[in-house]
Order: C-alpha cells, then structure tokens, then sequence
C-alpha cells in the first residue's frame, strides 16, 4: 500500500485533482490563504496525487523538504527553474510557494518579475505545470491573474480547518467546495522562507592567472579591500583585462 492510498483521499476529489492538470499540456494553478491554512500542504498532497498518476515524471520546488516518496528537486531561482523544464521532457511540476514576495504587485517593472510573467508562459510549453501558493490575491502583480495566464486558484478560508478549501475554475468558470482533504505525507519544513531569485550562484571559473580572478571577484561585488588591493591596483587591473577583450572581440564591438 502506498504512502498516498493511506491517506484515504476519496476517488472524487483524485479525479478531480488529475482533470485540472491534465485537461491540458499544462496548468497554472495559484493557492491563496491565510498562514496556517495548509496552502503548501495542499499543493504538496496534489504533487502526489499527480505522481501516483504516472503522468507526471518529475518534480521541484523551492520549498525545503525534509521527506517524500519521490524525488523532488529543489530550485530557488528563475535560472535553474527554467534548465530544470527545458532537461526533463515530458509533464513536470514546479510548486512556486510564497509566491507573493517574487511577482510583487509594488514593484511590476522590476527585472524578476517581467522575466517570471514571460518565462512562465515559454515553460507551459516544456509541458510544465505550475503550483504558486502566496497569503493573498492583493500582494500579486496583476499579470499573473488574467485569464490568459492563470487556470483557476484554490482559497484555504480557515486555520481552524484546513480541510476545507474552494475552487474557482478560470477556464470553465466553475466554483467548487472541497471537504476533508487530507494532509499530504510529505515531510517540509513550514517555517522556511522558501526564497526564490531571479539568477542562481554563478560558480567561479578557474583563472589562469590572480589578476583575471582579481577583475571577476570585483565585477561580482567584491570591493579593492575585500581583495587586499588598492584602488590603483584594481584601476589597473580592470583597464589590463578590458583593454584586452575589447581588443580581442572589436569585431563584436563595432558597427559595420
């Protein structure tokens, strides 16, 4: 007996759970609720559902899990979320948790979330479906609300009671009330912040020479202190390297 047959969850809502996400190549989904309500636990209990189904191969999130009967990858930024789809062919699922502090409604403009609205669209055609979980509708930036984007959302109304969620269908205008949902199997950690970034840690190459590691480390924040070297020295080693590549690709550099 598996994991997920234990928790007893009944054939309707199963069924009702493997239509939403297989009624198309892919689905965006967004859990909304107060905290303690059991947004993550929620979209955690629809991840197996999909993978006892068998027609989702893969999994991740950037929500930190202590636990589960399969594997699901841990990702926290866009970079490694969109590798991770374009690898693994075939329906996969990211669950996006806190959503709200990434695609922030104040800051529509900013470079994580012009970049998230348009990569969100290019991955549903690496067949990827999407879980967000975020505390409320009015944190998010609208672009991630139209009925272009979004499927349907889920809304976890009580703390005292979080078996209890409703389900409005975007692309068949339906609502629906769910009762007695079980808690998923999967073991996470409920206090984690669960960050998610624009661009993953760029891993330092190996330099041939302490100049060219000098010029990368500076170009990445590092200061002529945090170096040991004084502001002359590092003129002088960034012109060094500039003066060179700029030389190397003017080809590149120059209109024709």
């Amino acid at each position: 007996m598996t994991q997920l047959t234990q928790l007893k969850l009944s054939e309707l809502f199963t069924k009702f759970i493997l239509r939403l996400f297989m009624r198309g190549t892919s689905a965006f989904i967004i859990i909304f609720g107060r905290r303690e309500t059991g947004k993550t636990d929620l979209s955690l209990l629809i991840a197996e559902i999909l993978h006892e189904s068998g027609h989702f191969k893969f999994f991740a999130t950037n929500i930190k899990i202590f636990e589960s009967p399969f594997h699901i990858e841990h990702i926290t930024n866009l970079d490694d979320l969109k590798f991770w789809s374009e690898q693994n062919k075939g329906k996969k699922l990211f669950i996006f948790d806190e959503y709200g502090k990434a695609m922030r409604r104040r800051s529509p403009m900013s470079s994580l979330n012009v970049r998230l609205i348009d990569e969100l669209q290019v991955l549903r055609k690496n067949k990827q479906s999407t879980i967000a979980v975020t505390v409320n509708e009015k944190y998010i930036d609208n672009a991630s609300l139209g009925s272009d984007v979004l499927d349907g959302y889920f809304f976890k109304p009580n703390y005292r009671n979080p078996k209890i969620a409703y389900y409005n269908d975007l692309l068949e205008y339906k609502s629906q009330t769910l009762r007695n949902i079980p808690r998923t199997s999967i073991k996470f950690d409920t206090w984690d912040v669960a960050i998610f970034k624009e661009h993953g840690i760029k891993q330092k190459p190996r330099f041939k020479t302490e100049e060219l590691s000098a010029a990368w480390d500076y170009c990445h924040g590092a200061s002529g202190k945090d170096l040991g070297l004084h502001p002359q020295q590092v003129h002088r080693i960034i012109s060094k390297v500039l003066k060179y590549y700029m030389e190397k690709e003017q080809s590149q550099l120059t209109s024709k």
